[in-house]
C-alpha cells in the first residue's frame, strides 16, 4: 500500500501515478475491511473437537508457545502475554477441566537475538503459581519454531511418554502448520484448535463497509502463516 502511494505523490509519470494511486487506494480499502478478513479467517484456520467431545482425559496436552511477550516491563513478578494470551488461557481451562492430565510446554524465546529467555520455562512457573502441580508439568525449552516444537516433543514422548495419548493445542490459525509439523514427526495425536480469530459473520456497517486499522494488523498474521506454510513446505518440514 505505501509504495504505490509514494509513487502516487511524488512520481513523473501520469499514468503511472495514476494507476498507483488507485492500487493503493484499493489495497487499503481490501486490507482494512473486516468482513473479507473474517472470511478469509474462518476459511484458514482449522476446526477440531470442542471440550465437551473429550471424554476420557488425554495424557498430555501439547501447548505450543508464542502467547508471551518478552519485552514487557515490569516482568520480574508477573508473566506477560502479547495478544495471543488465550493460547495459554485456554489450554489452561482444558487442563483445570480434567481433559488432559500433564502439560507439555514447548517453546524458547522464538527470537533470534534480544532474549535467551525460554517462554516454556517461564509458563512452568506461571502454572505452578496457578496451582499446577510440578509434577503435572513436563517442559521443553529450546525449541525456536514450530519445527523443533515436533522435532524435540517427539524426543521427549519417545523417551519418557511412548504410550501417551497427547492432545495438540495451538491457535485455529496455526494449526495447519503445526499439524504438518508434528505428523512428519510421526507424532500420534489429536489436534485442538484454540485462540481462534475468526468471528461469526456480522451483516453491519461497522463490518461490511468501515475500513478497520486493526485488520490490517490481523492481516500480518495470516500473511506470515501462508509465507510459513510455503518456506516448511520447500525445506521439507511439513
Amino acid at each position: 500500500m505505501v509504495l504505490p502511494l509514494v509513487y502516487a505523490l511524488f512520481g513523473k509519470n501520469a499514468k503511472w501515478k495514476k494507476r498507483c494511486l488507485v492500487l493503493s487506494v484499493t489495497a487499503c480499502l481490501f486490507f482494512t475491511n473486516h468482513f473479507i478478513f473474517n472470511q478469509f479467517a474462518r476459511l484458514w484456520e482449522v476446526d477440531t473437537i470442542l471440550m465437551d467431545d473429550i471424554k476420557e482425559p488425554y495424557d498430555i496436552g501439547i501447548l505450543l508457545g508464542g502467547y508471551s511477550n518478552f519485552f514487557i516491563e515490569p516482568d520480574s513478578d508477573r508473566h506477560n502475554f502479547n495478544e495471543r494470551g488465550a493460547r495459554f488461557f485456554q489450554a489452561f481451562e482444558l487442563y483445570k477441566k480434567g481433559k488432559f492430565k500433564k502439560f507439555l510446554l514447548t517453546g524458547g524465546s522464538g527470537f533470534m537475538f534480544g532474549t535467551d529467555k525460554s517462554e516454556a520455562v517461564l509458563a512452568r512457573e506461571l502454572l505452578i503459581r496457578l496451582g499446577v502441580p510440578d509434577e503435572d508439568i513436563i517442559v521443553e525449552p529450546d525449541s525456536k519454531n514450530t519445527f523443533e516444537n515436533a522435532l524435540f516433543t517427539k524426543d521427549i514422548l519417545t523417551e519418557k511418554y511412548p504410550n501417551a495419548r497427547c492432545l495438540l493445542i495451538t491457535a485455529a490459525w496455526h494449526m495447519r502448520r503445526s499439524q504438518g509439523c508434528f505428523d512428519r514427526m510421526d507424532i500420534k495425536y489429536t489436534p485442538f484448535s484454540v485462540d481462534h480469530i475468526g468471528e461469526q459473520p456480522r451483516f453491519v456497517p461497522a463490518s461490511l463497509i468501515i475500513p478497520n486499522s486493526e485488520t490490517v494488523w490481523r492481516w500480518e498474521i495470516f500473511v506470515k502463516e501462508v509465507v510459513g506454510m510455503v518456506a516448511y513446505k520447500i525445506r521439507g518440514y511439513v
